[in-house]
């Protein structure tokens, strides 16, 4: 019920003046450039329109564990059910709902939604910066880069200061080329290339080509657990992989690395504090 509220009253308008709709109950206010108070046909106590009629932008908080496909289905499978129940049918009407920006399943924090015409619009509307908060670990590399694969490579890192991980840091701030992880959505002979790596395909076996990227600050601090571990502080641009920025911060060191844990703070103008949480609303 907060979930289908929320989007009805969180409905960004893709009119010039870019009018924000939204349910301070649910959301933090939202930074936009007018807020108007919804009409009366998109209130939640409305029964006279089907939800299937409203499109927008809805700012989700991924929980870990959760894929992006998981989050896209759960809310297009609440969206519909309740526009079944509006419309008085026993069929579900189908709502096109998107993500904007996968994140990992081991990943939590925005993931922001496209519900309807908020599909084709995602583009225009989230591109700019992403910013992430990520946990890293010199002395190993997984095969996902992450804590969700195997550890195939290892190494002593005793040697290595904060002040080198500080100093090799500042190395990957700007515009560089980034070799994506074999476990991404990314293509590759007409198959991603995480399906490739679960048949069996190791990274070295394949020609995984560089991608420019760019990354607008970057700042490290120490863990709470100190050395090996470190923390990262990444505002980059769109198709940026902080997994792939650890792996070669490690590289860099004569080490390995891994990322422990990922949360994205910002995707375009959405911040964690915009975001509906999802387990919450499942709950409920």
């Amino acid at each position: 019920a907060v979930l289908v509220s929320t989007m009805l009253w969180f409905c960004r308008s893709f009119s010039p003046t870019l009018s924000t709709h939204y349910a301070s109950r649910s959301l933090s206010a939202i930074k936009s450039t007018s807020c108007t108070p919804p009409p009366q046909s998109l209130h939640p106590n409305d029964k006279t329109q089907p939800n299937a009629r409203h499109s927008g932008l809805l700012p989700i908080y991924k929980p870990a564990n959760w894929t992006s496909a998981d989050v896209v289905g759960y809310v297009r499978k609440t969206l519909e059910f309740d526009a079944r129940d509006r419309m008085g049918t026993k069929k579900r009407p189908k709502i096109k709902v998107g993500h904007g920006g996968t994140l990992d399943p081991l990943a939590e924090g925005v993931l922001v939604l496209g519900v309807g015409k908020g599909t084709k619009m995602m583009a225009e509307y989230l591109k700019g910066a992403k910013s992430y908060e990520a946990k890293a670990e010199l002395g190993y590399e997984t095969t996902t880069l992450d804590l969700e694969g195997d550890v195939v490579k290892r190494s002593d890192p005793s040697s290595v200061t904060f002040a080198d991980v500080e100093s090799s840091s500042a190395n990957f701030v700007g515009e560089t080329m980034q070799v994506p992880p074999i476990y991404s959505a990314l293509h590759k002979d007409g198959k991603r290339l995480h399906e490739l790596a679960r048949e069996g395909v190791k990274e070295e076996d394949i020609d995984i080509p560089p991608r420019p990227v760019v990354v607008h600050s970057l700042t490290v601090s120490t863990s709470s657990e100190g050395l090996p571990s470190f923390d990262l502080s990444v505002t980059c641009g769109g198709g940026f992989y902080i997994r792939s920025l650890i792996r070669d911060i490690g590289k860099s060191l004569g080490t390995h690395a891994t990322m422990k844990h990922l949360l994205r703070t910002k995707q375009g103008p959405f911040e964690l504090g915009d975001c509906l949480p999802v387990k919450s609303t499942a709950d409920e």
